[in-house]
């Protein structure tokens, strides 16, 4: 008698990604975005071809976009950090693919001063997840010489990061 795996298979290539992308209808809430994300099993050939790096910031190619999706690739060199920004209305996964990614996460206080809450930081094969005010930031802490290299997963594609950014 054969059985069938209650575990999706594992996605092992960028097209096969695009392939699950394209068939969907819907934009994913946080749950489906994660199960999706941690289904990644990237070789570093899938996702190199993508990765560029920046002197001045981090450096991001698309991978795919729809009306429902948008997967980048973010290359990130020492000391290059994101905005402090949340996700209005869009559900956030990052599949870190190389090197170590520090997160900063804040909230904003009854003064509308925005304050740390908390820092933590994630290795190859980790994953972490933002959903629509969660304010964070997240970038290469590391020395110099260690970059940075991850997989970014939006649902819906994010809104003008203007409408998104927090003052510093």
């Amino acid at each position: 008698m054969r059985t069938r795996s209650v575990y999706p298979a594992p996605i092992t290539t960028i097209d096969a990604l695009r392939s699950v992308l394209v068939e969907t209808e819907h934009p994913f809430e946080i749950q489906e975005l994660r199960e999706l994300c941690s289904r990644l099993q990237l070789p570093p050939s899938e996702w190199r071809r993508f990765l560029t790096y920046d002197p001045h910031r981090f450096s991001y190619q698309t991978v795919h976009e729809s009306s429902h999706f948008e997967i980048n690739v973010i290359g990130w060199r020492s000391g290059q950090f994101s905005s402090i920004h949340d996700h209005r209305d869009t559900a956030c996964c990052v599949l870190i693919l190389d090197g170590v990614l520090t997160n900063i996460d804040y909230h904003v206080d009854s003064m509308d001063e925005v304050e740390e809450t908390s820092r933590f930081e994630l290795l190859p094969g980790e994953m972490l997840s933002r959903n629509n005010w969660e304010i964070h930031r997240c970038g290469n802490a590391q020395p110099h010489g260690r970059d940075l290299a991850t997989l970014h997963m939006y649902s819906p594609p994010l809104r003008p990061l203007e409408e998104r950014r927090y003052q510093e």
